[in-house]
């Protein structure tokens, strides 16, 4: 017969009956994975151009992907702790000369 199961991954998407599984499978788990990354990432010796072209290439596509194909309200304390992460990788957990802040 059939198995029933809880979730399902389509598209790269772990898709699932409550809105708010669908956020904790696929943003939080990502959010999880980046964070990940980054602590390895970290260790390479990269300029700040390569650090920004590292975010750029593979991580901001793939929440760009997820808020394309998942539409679900995110709290701003996502973003607040996304921009986080990514500003601490860029600047290498150091206060940039510039004064960077944003708009979070």
């Amino acid at each position: 017969g059939l198995q029933v199961v809880k979730k399902i991954k389509y598209l790269g998407i772990w898709l699932t009956a409550q809105c708010k599984t669908l956020m904790e499978n696929n943003y939080s788990s990502l959010l999880q994975q980046v964070k990940k990354d980054l602590e390895l990432w970290v260790k390479l010796q990269l300029s700040l151009l390569g650090r920004i072209a590292t975010i750029k290439m593979s991580t901001l596509l793939k929440f760009v992907y997820l808020f394309q194909t998942i539409s679900v309200k995110i709290h701003k304390s996502f973003f607040v702790e996304l921009n986080k992460l990514i500003t601490k990788f860029i600047w290498q957990g150091k206060k940039n000369e510039n004064k960077f802040k944003s708009n979070a």
